[in-house]
This record gives structure tokens, sequence and C-alpha cells, in this order.
């Protein structure tokens, strides 16, 4: 090494650490008052920092007033003292020590980094120039890091330099007391050595504060020393330790370099020393692990007491979910290492440390993990109990991990990844070639290659820029994005190309790759020396020349290949949903029943319907939920019904019960007879409508029925449903009004009800009975004696009510149970296991309609609304006559509707009937 490198003096440090951390040599009045660093500094003056020192010096080495008031005939430099006192006021946490040096600041005056500075500050208590703080290294610098300088071992040997402190305590002359003991460790100052250099050099890199005048600036970025490395057998071999540290003040000693410098060493102060102390620390904790997968965490136990101690430890591990501790029968809890148990008691000694281990199966939730030894600080005293107690909360372990799922489930129609790759790293190595240094700065590239473009679409690169700096080690960590589709599996929903797979359980597979591969360059330089001569014996002369070369070092990525296999899974659904069993059926359909219920299938009407499907985020939230049509039209199928009522308005009953009274009671009031001349006579009362030929009896009654359907239709009806009008008509056309009377018409001839001529028989005729109906409705001398009330007559004998059967094709929206059963994905339509196992749902496309529709007709007929008299034939032989009312079953295929299927609907064979008496004729009257 070229020129004379001086490194930093520090003498004196002051206490910069909490103040609540009790250490033996701590000011008392620090101890006892626990005061802050800040209040500190204010206590101080010049001569008591010096007052400080010295009673360290006397109580750690036994060597008295070390630090005088003057030295080698120079004062002690008190304005430098009190300058640092005030800066430690202003900034405590700048601190870095006091320096107590003699005389005034000397040597080379220099400009650095904009400051003013000589460079050395003083002299210490032996008479050395101390450096000056922030000196920089004016020299320079050859790049050979302080651990390995070409150092003279043992150089107070051939230099017969004071050995008080050197290989110490060997030639101390006496055991240092306990407390230096405690604060050494292993009674050399080797630590305290390594110590001083990791915080004045660690890691440094030389153009930071080093490098004056951009002198080798080649090595601005080189580190100068490495942490916690020493030469070949120890810094105690080649450090001549000059001052001793103490608790405030930093020692330094001095190392030979064998080129004939010397560079000065710190010492640390024993401020930092930390007290006697059992500690805990994680080992292998997982940040994270999946349900199932095994977990093993171990506790590193260390202790700098002196000797063995033994104390109390304890583990807990829960369940962050519940707060429920682990067990060994659910999730195989297991303790091994130094003790293998729960909690209990454990030895540990200066000497060693011990490891314990919990081990556990990961359940479904995070879990907590603490762990505690000697947390009270009783069982040894202890003053640091901070790493007495650790929890794995607070490093944010341990977590369940969900698996990143790299598949896109039935209802995702694209998946957006964003993958990041392995880091990969290429480093250049300078050639070991005479003065090579690099001239520029590596470039190059990490090729990143999407290599099944077919499936990873949309593929983008981030994090990956192109290599132009200034480095030898050169680290990428791309980041990938790109998006996975359904369509490129072959299965198009959204443009109406449905995948149909035998086995829906069964996914289909592609996968994807990512490669990575690159290199770097960088250009050096390097220095070619060779020796020219001329001239030849006495005459010849060498000279030594250089050449400087140049050339190229290349480095390689590590090629590497990421493949992600992507499940698609598929259902499109069935062709056709499982269809109820409707029924198709007429309750009490016997010609004796008033009432008949009627059920039928209604006619079935195709529907388009939709599914819902996402598309997926990189974070793996869904988005754009999108409709999609689906594979199948539906068919609306739902369960028709409706009744039938007879009823009798007015019966016959009613409509004679006048005459017939009158009669009964031999009344002579011809408006009393107002529909019939019933038999007077007393022998014949006995009869129930008596009556003798030639007289009139008007046809009469009024019967009713209502007519209730309910059926479905995809368009809101204007008027009556054809369902409704036909039923009802074929019920207005089954009306029946027979009689076997016998009448007389205009032509006086003998006639039945029906008008059609009667065949004679002796003195009378033959009976032949006869139908009148609402179709056929004409009676003697062509007179139509059969008349319905309907809608026309009344409105309100028509009543219809319409509801729309609701239904949501918005997601998550509810429909109206019919439609539910008949799509697919309800439990309604016995296919919820589709739902629940391929995320498959139907819903109605918007823009269709279905209607409830239930219609009511009230129809009255009405017999002779006009009470058209008809006389009898007065040959109409003796004898019981009858009328009756009835209705004609009904053909339930005309019309051809959804009801059909039920073929006939019976009617009522007797609604209502009277039987008449003919005992003689009017004649009979005339002559008496």
């Amino acid at each position: 090494m070229r020129g004379r490198i001086i490194v930093l003096l520090l003498s004196i440090l002051i206490y910069s650490i909490l103040p609540e951390v009790n250490i033996h040599a701590e000011p008392k009045e620090v101890v006892e008052d626990k005061i802050n660093p800040e209040e500190y500094f204010k206590t101080l003056t010049p001569a008591k920092v010096l007052q400080i020192a010295n009673k360290d010096m006397e109580e750690l080495y036994g060597i008295k007033n070390f630090f005088p008031q003057k030295a080698k005939g120079r004062e002690l430099n008190t304005t430098l003292l009190q300058q640092q006192i005030n800066e430690a006021m202003k900034a405590p946490e700048k601190f870095t020590g006091f320096d107590i040096v003699y005389g005034t600041s000397h040597g080379k005056e220099i400009t650095h980094k904009g400051k003013v500075m000589t460079r050395y500050s003083g002299y210490n208590v032996f008479g050395d120039p101390v450096s000056t703080d922030g000196f920089p290294w004016d020299a320079g610098w050859s790049g050979t890091k302080i651990q390995s300088f070409n150092l003279i071992p043992t150089p107070w040997e051939p230099k017969d330099l004071n050995r008080q402190f050197d290989y110490f305590p060997t030639n101390f002359g006496s055991d240092p007391p306990e407390k230096l003991t405690d604060y050494l460790g292993d009674k050399t100052f080797e630590g305290k050595i390594i110590e001083a250099l990791n915080a004045e050099y660690g890691e440094e890199p030389y153009g930071a504060n080093l490098m004056y005048n951009n002198q080798n600036k080649q090595y601005a970025t080189k580190t100068v020393y490495d942490k916690n490395t020493a030469p070949k057998g120890g810094w105690i071999k080649y450090v001549h330790v000059i001052q001793p540290p103490t608790y405030l003040s930093q020692g330094f000693g001095r190392v030979y370099l064998k080129v004939g410098t010397y560079m000065d060493v710190p010492i640390a102060a024993f401020m930092n020393t930390k007290p006697n102390d059992i500690s805990a620390e994680f080992v292998d904790l997982p940040s994270g692990a999946m349900a199932g997968e095994e977990v093993q965490v171990s506790v590193w136990l260390r202790s700098t007491f002196p000797k063995r101690e033994t104390t109390k430890f304890s583990w807990s591990v829960t369940r962050k979910s519940d707060g429920l501790p682990l067990t060994a029968a659910e999730n195989q809890l297991k303790f091994s290492g130094g003790v293998a148990a729960e909690s209990g008691e454990i030895g540990i000694s200066k000497t060693e440390k011990r490891r314990l281990t919990v081990s556990f199966v990961m359940p479904e939730s995070d879990v907590r993990i603490q762990f505690k030894v000697n947390e009270e600080g009783k069982e040894p005293e202890e003053v640091l109990l901070d790493n007495n107690v650790l929890d794995s909360d607070v490093l944010g372990a341990v977590k369940l991990i969900v698996p990143r799922e790299l598949k896109l489930p039935y209802d995702m129609l694209t998946k957006k990844e964003k993958i990041s790759l392995p880091s990969s790293t290429a480093t250049l190595q300078l050639p070991d070639l005479t003065e090579a240094k690099w001239t520029g700065n590596a470039t190059g590239k990490l090729t990143v290659t999407n290599l099944t473009k077919e499936l990873q679409k949309d593929f983008e690169i981030h994090n990956n820029p192109e290599i132009n700096e200034a480095s030898s080690v050169i680290t990428r960590t791309p980041i990938v994005t790109y998006t996975i589709r359904r369509v490129d599996y072959g299965d198009d929903p959204m443009g109406g190309n449905w995948l149909k797979l035998d086995k829906p359980g069964t996914p289909l597979s592609k996968t994807g790759e990512v490669h990575t591969e690159g290199s770097v360059s960088r250009p050096y330089e390097y220095k070619r020396y060779y020796t020219v001569c001329t001239g030849e014996g006495e005459e010849k002369k060498c000279e030594e020349k250089s050449e400087t070369l140049t050339g190229t070092a290349t480095a390689q990525f590590s090629p590497n290949t990421v493949s992600n296999t992507y499940d698609m899974y598929v259902y499109n659904g069935m062709k056709d949903v499982p269809k109820r069993k409707y029924r198709d059926e007429i309750e009490d359909n016997q010609t004796d029943s008033l009432v008949k219920n009627l059920y039928w299938t209604n006619e079935p009407y195709d529907y388009d319907v939709i599914r819902w499907m996402h598309h997926q985020d990189v974070e793996g939230k869904k988005y754009d939920w999108t409709q999609a049509p689906g594979q199948y039209k539906r068919e609306f199928i739902q369960q028709a019904s409706g009744s039938v009522e007879w009823d009798i308005k007015s019966s016959m009953r009613d409509e004679y019960a006048q005459a017939r009274d009158a009669a009964a009671k031999r009344k002579n009031n011809k408006k009393l007879y107002d529909k019939a001349v019933f038999a007077t006579d007393k022998v014949l009362q006995e009869h129930d409508y008596p009556i003798k030929s030639g007289y009139y009896f008007n046809p009469a009654g009024s019967y009713t029925f209502t007519v209730t359907t309910e059926v479905f239709k995809k368009e809101k009806p204007e008027d009556m449903t054809g369902d409704h009008k036909d039923l009802l008509n074929s019920l207005i056309k089954s009306f029946r009004y027979e009689t076997d009377l016998m009448f007389i018409n205009n032509q006086k001839v003998a006639v039945n009800i029906k008008n059609d001529k009667l065949t004679g028989k002796g003195g009378g005729f033959e009976r032949e009975p006869g139908i009148l109906s609402v179709e056929d409705s004409k009676s003697v001398n062509e007179t139509s004696l059969i008349s319905v009330l309907d809608r026309n007559a009344d409105p309100s004998r028509y009543t219809k009510k319409v509801k729309e059967i609701e239904y949501s094709d918005k997601r998550g929206g509810d429909s109206d149970k019919f439609w539910k059963m008949v799509l697919e994905g309800y439990s309604e339509s016995y296919t919820l296991g589709k739902y629940t196992d391929y995320t498959y749902r139907e819903y109605v496309k918007a823009g269709q309609h279905m209607y409830k529709i239930t219609e009511t007709s009230t129809i009255t007929i009405v017999v002779n609304s006009g009470n058209v008299p008809l006389y009898t034939h007065a040959n109409m032989p003796n004898g019981n006559y009858y009328i009756k009312v009835w209705f004609d079953k009904v053909n339930m295929t005309d019309g051809n509707h959804a009801y059909a299927g039920l073929k006939t609907l019976q009617g009522f064979e007797n609604l209502d009937s009277i039987k008449v008496t003919v005992v003689g004729s009017m004649f009979d009257d005339l002559n008496n």
C-alpha cells in the first residue's frame, strides 16, 4: 500500500444506548437518575469527561491518571471537547465519541466534501498524532481490503514497543478484574477490534467518505472491509494496542504493513457490551404453509452467563382462527430437541447453545407460535428481557397459504395471470490480470420468451429493463402477465360453440411455459509490462515499459423454464331438464257429480336461457360478469287446471209452484195459473203434478254452471283464451231439456216438444220424447224455447286474472318457483347438483314472458224465458209423463287444446225433473 493511511481515532464515546440497560460501568448519575443521553450530555464539561475516562482506566486496568491535564508539554484541547459536547446535545443520535487530545490541530490542510480540515486534531497521551475525524485517505487506495493487508506479525517485538496491552492479558502482568473479563468475553481484544472495524468500515464503499479528489475512483463502489473478518491468526497477532478501551472511550492500536506504512485500528468501547443474558431466536420459521403440510420450527437458546444456568421455558402453538391450541391427536403436535416437552426446565451455559423444536401439521388456519424462556427474568436474574419472549405474529408468520389456483372453473371465461419469475443472476469476473479494471458498464439482457403463445395471450414482460449499469453482479426478477382464455381450449359459450365432455369433473389441461436466458458483458483493461533493451555490453540499457490492453468479460444468466399447467373445467348444461309428472285427470267424473275438477299438463313453450360467467384479474378477483347464452332451449311446462260446477237457479218445482198451489186450493183465478193448468179435482191431489189434457203446459226452468280455468300462455291474451272459450261452448252445447208430453200445434197436429208429428194409436198417440238443446232449441210452432245468459248479457259473468310469472336475469336474482322447475341448477328442477358441482345455473333471457291466466265464466240457461204457452193435445192418453233437464258429456278433444288428453268430461244425468200425471181431458171439465 502506497502512502501512509491514518485511520480515525475515536478516543472517547459516550453512553448511547437505552439508559435503562444496567451495565456495571455506567456513570452513577445515569444509573440512579435514569436520564436520557441528551440530558446526560448537558451535565458534562471537558473536565468531567477527563475525570470519567481516568476513573474507568483505574477500575478496569489499574492505571491511575492515565489522561493527565497536560501530556508531553501540551495542554488538554478543551475547546475540541466542548465543541463535541455541544454537538452531542444538539444531535445525540449522531454522537460518535469524544477525542481526548492534547495540543492543537496540525498537519496537511485540505478541503474535503466542502469542509476545510487538517490531517490531525492533536496528539494522544503518548505524543502520537491523532487523525481528525472524517479525514479521508488522501494517499489513495490500492483496492486491497483491510483484512487482506500484508501485515507484520507481533510488530512490538522488532520495534521494541510498549507491550503492556499486546497479547492481552498475557503481557498485562496480572489477571484482569472480573468486570473487564465480562466485557471482553474471551479475555482478549479480538472481538472488540472486529466490532469497531465493523462499525467504522464494515461494508462501506471506498467512495462514500474515504476517497479524496477522485483518487483510484475505479474502486469507488468497492467495500474497504468485509464484516467480521480478520487476517490469519486474528487481529491480536498484528495489532499493537496503544490505548485500551474503557466503557466510554474507544481504544486504538496500530498495524504495520510490510510496505513500510502503518494504519491505526479502533478498538470498540465497552458501552455496547450487553449484560449477562439468556436469549431465544427463531430458526427455520416459515412465513406460511399449506393446510396438511408439516411445519417444523426451532428456537436457538443462547446464554452469556459465565456459568451454566437452569431456567424455565414454555411453548404455545394456537390456531389464530379461534385461539384454540393445536393438539397431538388432531395436528400431530410434537416437541423435540434439547427438551422434548411443551414446557419445563432447561440448562444452558455460555459455551453452548440449545435447540428446541416444535412440529405440527398445518391446520386450515393461520398459526401463532409463542416461546418464552425465563419470562420474568428471575431465574437467573436478567436485565434484557425483550429477547426472552418470541411471537411469530410479530414476524407475520405462520400464515395459511392458499395455493394459487391454476385453473379455470366452470364459469370463468378468462384468467389473468401475474407470475414473478425466479431471480436470475449473472456474475462478471474481472480477469486475474495486472492492474485489471473495468472501463465501462455491464450491458446485456435477460430475454423472456413466451413458449406457448397459443395459450398465454396478451403476454407482457415487466421489471426487466435492459442492462446498462456499473456492476459486476446483475440480478433480474422479471414479472410476466398474460391471459388464459376458455376459448383456447375449444369451449366458446359466448360465440355459440359449446364443448361437451363425457366427464365434466375431469378438466382439460394445457401447460404454459416461459423461458428465460441471456448474458451480460463488460469491458475492461489491464496492463502488460515488458522490458525494452538497447545497446550491447556496457552500453546496454534496459527500460521497463507497459501497454494498456482491453478485453470483454461475459457471463450467462442460468437458463430457466417456468411451467404452469392450467386446468379448464367444462360444463354447458344437460340436453333435457328432468320433467315433473303433472296430473292429467278429472276428479269425480261421474254423471251424478255436480262439481268436477279438471287437471291437465299445460302446453309447453320454448325459452332461451343464459348463464353468468366471469373474468378473473391478477389478484384473483372476479370481474366483468357476463351473460353467456345457454346451449339448450328450455320448455316451460306447468300444471293447468279447471273446474265445472252445475246448479239450479230456478227449478221446475219453483216455476210451477204458484199454479200447483192454486189448484190444490181449488182456486178459480186464471191469473194464478201462470205456467200450467193443474187439475183441481180433490181426488187428483195425490199426484205431484196432475193435469187434464188439452190445457196449456208451458216449459220452464233456469239452470246455471260455472267454469274456471287456469292456464299458462306465452303471450297476454286480449280476450278469452281459446282453452276457456271452447270448454265453455262445449258445456253450453251439452244442455238438454227433455219431455214425453204431447202437444198440439197451430195446424192442429199432435207433436212432441220438438214439434215432431206423433203417430196415432187407438184414440191417442204413441209416445215420442223430444229433446231441446241450445243448438236445437225450436219447439212447438217453431218457437225457440232455450236462451243463454252469458257475458253479453252481463259482463260480470266473466272474469279474467292475468299474472306474469316473474323472473330475474340478474346474477343471483330470484325467479318464481315455476321457472326454477324448468331451469337447470335448482332444487326445484332436481338439478341443484349441477350448480354445486359445476357452478352451472340458468336464468331466463330477458325480454321473454309467461303468464298465468285464471278465467271464470258463469252461464245461465233459461227455458222459455218468454213464458210462451204450449197446449197439450186433448187426446193425450192418461198416464205418467216426465220432464227432465240434464247435461250431456263433453268431448274434450274439440279445439285440440292441451286438455284434449282428458278425452271425455261426463255431464250431469238428472239436474232437474218432475213427473206429470194426465187424468182425463179438458172435455171432462166442459161436460161437467
